[in-house]
């Protein structure tokens, strides 16, 4: 760049022998000058040398000096070396952080640094080496070609920028970190008094649920009380109407010692305690299927049949009917109806399924603490 001191390496031979080796540019009649640093006897690392000696405002363009080379101890082969395309870029130029010259920031907030010619557009991309100093504190730097991003560092309070390049120094002015933590007086009041109401709010919310807590208590306990008034009304009217039935044993028993004991044949008493109201149920008339599906329907039922038998499946199949709340009453007696008459054949078993059921509605009620009078209810 016009302003120099950028870093170049240095290819030749013999170049450890050099005392006090420098580097030379000349331009308009004016000879500027850099010095370099021997590594070994093949490697040299100089310092560009500025365009002119003082820099013009006007300099903004991509010049090539007049003359280029090095001063190595008298070797005047080399004090003119324009074998070389040594070409001058721009120099880069910052705008101010703000206006006042200094920006507001938060902490870990990036500070970008706007600009022009911050990336000269040499072959090969080279780019700048820049130091970036908030303080005295270097933060990362990410080059573009109008900005620079610094990675803010763990700083609070002002502190200057400042911005090195080639020989250059910028400074577009101070950041100011405000940290978050930090509450004025009256942020701390009114936090203060409105945790204060908010606290006040749930005392009195609590309050009015624990109140109508225990209305709903003392309303259900009132209801129990009537159910159980209910309940021994209709005990004592059954004791009652019992009573009356036990005195008229002797007209009943003269009946039947005339006409007999009146009873049905087990078929018949069946249906009407499985099907009550329904005299011609398909249950006792044969399987009719439509099309040619008889076979298959015949051999479906037989697989659910032996799938009944099967205490673990039935309990599991019942359990899950009762799950679903679209399982009505209704649709409970049904179902309960036709696995009873296809369990006709195995009372025990049929027996032993129920006792499992009725165990575990016991359990049940119990869990839920239930009043022991609302077992069979449902």
């Amino acid at each position: 760049i016009h302003s120099g001191h950028t870093s170049l390496t240095v290819i030749g031979t013999n170049l450890d022998i050099i005392q006090e080796p420098r580097i030379r540019v000349k331009y308009n009649g004016k000879e500027s000058v850099n010095v370099c640093k021997n590594v070994n006897a093949t490697y040299l690392t100089c310092w560009a040398p500025a365009l002119t000696p003082e820099y013009r405002p006007g300099l903004d363009a991509v010049e090539r000096p007049d003359e280029f080379g090095f001063i190595f101890n008298n070797v005047q082969s080399l004090l003119t070396f324009n074998n070389t395309k040594f070409i001058y870029y721009p120099n880069p130029t910052f705008e101010l952080l703000s206006i006042t010259g200094i920006l507001e920031q938060k902490p870990g907030s990036p500070i970008i640094l706007k600009g022009k010619n911050l990336c000269p557009p040499a072959a090969g991309g080279v780019k700048l080496n820049y130091t970036v100093l908030i303080g005295d504190t270097p933060c990362a730097v990410t080059v573009s070609e109008t900005q620079l991003l610094c990675e803010s560092p763990n700083l609070t309070g002002q502190h200057k920028v400042t911005v090195h390049v080639g020989g250059m120094v910028f400074s577009p002015g101070s950041v100011n970190v405000i940290s978050d933590s930090l509450l004025t007086l009256p942020a701390i009041v009114s936090i203060a008094a409105g945790g204060s109401l908010l606290l006040i709010i749930v005392i009195i919310v609590l309050i009015a649920y624990k109140r109508k807590s225990r209305e709903n208590d003392l309303t259900l306990k009132r209801l129990q009380m009537q159910m159980d008034n209910l309940e021994s009304r209709v005990a004592l009217e059954c004791k009652e109407a019992f009573a009356e039935l036990q005195t008229d044993i002797n007209e009943l028993t003269s009946d039947l010692d005339r006409s007999g004991i009146p009873y049905l044949d087990y078929r018949t008493y069946a249906m009407r305690v499985l099907f009550p109201g329904i005299e011609d149920h398909p249950v006792l008339r044969e399987l009719e299927v439509q099309g040619n599906g008889q076979q298959s329907v015949e051999k479906a039922l037989k697989l659910f049949a032996q799938l009944i038998n099967n205490k673990v499946f039935l309990l599991t199949f019942i359990r899950t009917l009762e799950m679903q709340r679209s399982f009505s009453m209704r649709d409970r007696g049904n179902v309960a109806s036709l696995i009873m008459t296809a369990l006709q054949g195995k009372l025990e078993y049929a027996t032993d399924v129920l006792k499992q059921l009725l165990s575990d509605l016991i359990e049940k009620n119990l869990e839920n603490k239930n009043h022991p009078k609302l077992l069979l209810r449902r």
